[in-house]
């Protein structure tokens, strides 16, 4: 199976911490977040991972190729602009053939064993709970759009290269322009693992991890 980190972005809400450094190069307990997803794509046997890079992206491309050279195999989406989630990976689409294949946030922490997200099929998302500000309900194992929200997207995926097609190759964001759309179709499976879940994306979550 393949994955791809979606590893493009500025990191703005982690303010001055990220103006030299890209985010997946932020230090979690010591090691940088993008190892801990390369580490476990390895463990669990994926044998290709597809990263997107714009922002200080030469940063993210030396410091993995210095490290994982020969563990897996590496494709780098270089963005000259930057094209969003979904624009990301429309423009990484042709490496993953016809095969599901596993998409995942840089800017995310867990527990889970990545070997779990391969008896699954697109378009599936992995969602936590969350009664304060989810992004959706879930019914009968499929997301729900409308309703009372109380669930969040944990930013692992898995989706299809069909999906994409007729999609023009532009900025957009994975959830509205496309997952959004399929779940109001009733296309979208939700799983629920049992995870430790935390975005990093967020300062105060980062400061927590690294107190930890």
């Amino acid at each position: 199976m393949k994955a791809m980190i979606l590893a493009a972005g500025f990191g703005k809400r982690l303010g001055h911490l990220t103006q030299n450094t890209p985010k997946p190069l932020i230090q979690v307990k010591g090691k940088a977040l993008i190892d801990y997803h390369l580490e476990k794509l390895i463990k669990s046997g994926f044998e290709t991972v597809v990263i997107n890079l714009h922002y200080l992206g030469e940063q993210i491309e030396e410091h993995i190729t210095s490290n994982f050279s020969g563990k897996i195999k590496i494709i780098f989406s270089h963005e000259k602009e930057i094209l969003g989630t979904c624009g990301g990976i429309s423009n990484a689409i042709n490496h993953f053939g016809n095969d599901d294949f596993l998409v995942l946030n840089a800017d995310i922490f867990s527990d889970i064993d990545y070997v779990y997200f391969k008896k699954f099929k697109a378009p599936t998302i992995f969602a936590v709970k969350n009664d304060n500000n989810g992004d959706f309900s879930i019914e009968n194992e499929k997301v729900i759009v409308h309703g009372e929200k109380n669930f969040t997207w944990t930013g692992f995926s898995i989706i299809n290269s069909s999906f994409f097609q007729g999609m023009e190759t532009k900025y957009s964001h994975y959830w509205e322009d496309l997952m959004m759309h399929l779940a109001a179709e009733g296309k979208v499976v939700a799983d629920i693992p049992n995870i430790n879940w935390y975005d990093v994306g967020i300062k105060d979550t980062l400061d927590f991890l690294n107190s930890e």
